[in-house]
């Protein structure tokens, strides 16, 4: 018996401004919005996508980077299989806080998650301060997959990077012989 849809929980992780509720909603909604407006707390988008010949709904879990959200984002941790770590390939800062944002989310949804790592705004080349050689070293250094996108330009590779993680999601499934 096949199962009509899955329900895969995807969070986005990383520091403020670095792009996460803009590469949600290219994703989402194919839209771009140039004003920044920070996320309060947590925003919840959801995606219907076949991916393998299998339905899946996506519940986009988009968490605020700000420090202060910590225990509310960790609560929307829970349940979620995969993430997406992004940072700003023109802040430093934001790269250097990645294994911090690792541990934070796996110390909520274990080991076994499902992680991509995303440099966010290669539009921006002139003000690159972390080059593509770094984030995949870091990558590998975990042994997760590295994308580098641009939301504001909608670059390619955005749903690569959704239909990767739903792909981790159905062999975990299958692992575990749900289907």
């Amino acid at each position: 018996m096949q199962r009509n849809e899955w329900v895969l929980k995807i969070c986005s992780a990383g520091s403020y401004q670095v792009g996460k509720t803009s590469l949600i909603r290219r994703y989402a909604e194919g839209k771009f919005i140039q004003d920044y407006l920070p996320t309060i707390g947590v925003d919840i988008t959801t995606k219907r996508i076949t991916v393998d010949n299998q339905n899946v709904k996506l519940v986009l879990v988009d968490t605020a980077g700000e420090e202060y959200f910590g225990r509310i984002r960790k609560t929307y941790f829970e349940g979620a299989f995969s993430c997406i770590i992004v940072y700003d390939i023109t802040r430093l800062e934001t790269f250097e806080d990645l294994e911090r944002w690792i541990t934070d989310f796996r110390s909520v949804a274990g080991e076994e998650a499902a992680i991509a790592i995303v440099g966010n705004k290669i539009d921006l080349t002139d003000l690159r301060c972390v080059s593509s050689t770094e984030g995949k070293a870091l990558a590998d250094k975990f042994g997760f997959p590295f994308f580098e996108t641009s939301a504001k330009l909608g670059t390619p590779v955005i749903p690569e990077i959704y239909e990767h993680l739903t792909r981790k999601y159905l062999e975990h499934l299958q692992k575990l012989e749900i289907f």
